[in-house]
């Protein structure tokens, strides 16, 4: 018998086709950076014709912005999918340098990065962009506040650990031992540890069971 194959909707033919240009975009920022990245070079990459890109996205900065609404959406289901088994704030806030590394230094955290630096000098690109970043940074300040009961310094905790990282992924591009930078993100790891200790850092995790050495202190009578 011969096989019949169900002709795909236009939905499911739109959403192929982006799939096909979000790939095709972030691989030539990560590759070429944002000044060389155009329209015509992604749909080529995709194997997607001139038309079809301007049916999706009929500008560079549209492209743009929806690499960045796309790439942080599949970026917020790695951080849930790493910090879920963790047991209180201060695990996962230990954990936030190693886990913001592995998310942001992949070749999309860099396109990503390129899009933002690229925003600087196209007033297009600046002027979209604006609303879509500053609702992803109250959502993933939302998100911090929620997983590690940071309040007070919860922006300035967020911006350190984004934004200390995104240096380092492109550190990461351009240095001969990009393995290395990892040494830097332990550093930040051990940092905060520091911060948390010295009260630097509230965490707002009074209800939650103390460090053993803080247990030890208690126990002889002693304030930690």
């Amino acid at each position: 018998m011969t096989e019949v194959r169900a002709r795909r909707t236009q939905a499911e033919r739109s959403a192929g086709t982006r799939s096909a240009l979000l790939a095709a975009a972030i691989r030539v920022l990560h590759e070429h950076g944002y000044g060389a990245t155009t329209t015509m070079l992604v749909a080529e990459q995709a194997g997607v014709s001139r038309g079809a890109m301007l049916h999706q996205f009929r500008t560079k900065a549209d492209l743009m912005t929806f690499v960045v609404e796309a790439v942080y959406a599949e970026e917020l289901e790695r951080y849930a999918e790493r910090l879920r088994a963790m047991s209180g704030p201060r695990e996962i806030i230990l954990a936030y340098p190693e886990v913001v590394w592995e998310v942001l230094s992949r070749p999309s955290g860099v396109a990503v990065l390129e899009i933002l630096q690229g925003s600087r000098s196209d007033p297009v690109l600046a002027e979209k962009l604006g609303p879509i970043q500053a609702r992803i940074e109250n959502d993933a300040l939302a998100y911090v506040r929620n997983t590690t009961g940071v309040s007070s310094t919860s922006l300035a905790f967020m911006r350190l650990i984004v934004w200390s990282v995104r240096g380092l992924s492109i550190a990461s591009v351009l240095t001969p031992e990009p393995g290395q930078i990892q040494e830097s993100v332990r550093m930040l790891r051990g940092l905060i540890k520091a911060g948390i200790k010295t009260g630097m850092l509230p965490i707002g995790d009074e209800d939650a069971p103390p460090a053993a050495s803080d247990r030890a202190a208690q126990s002889k009578g002693t304030k930690p």
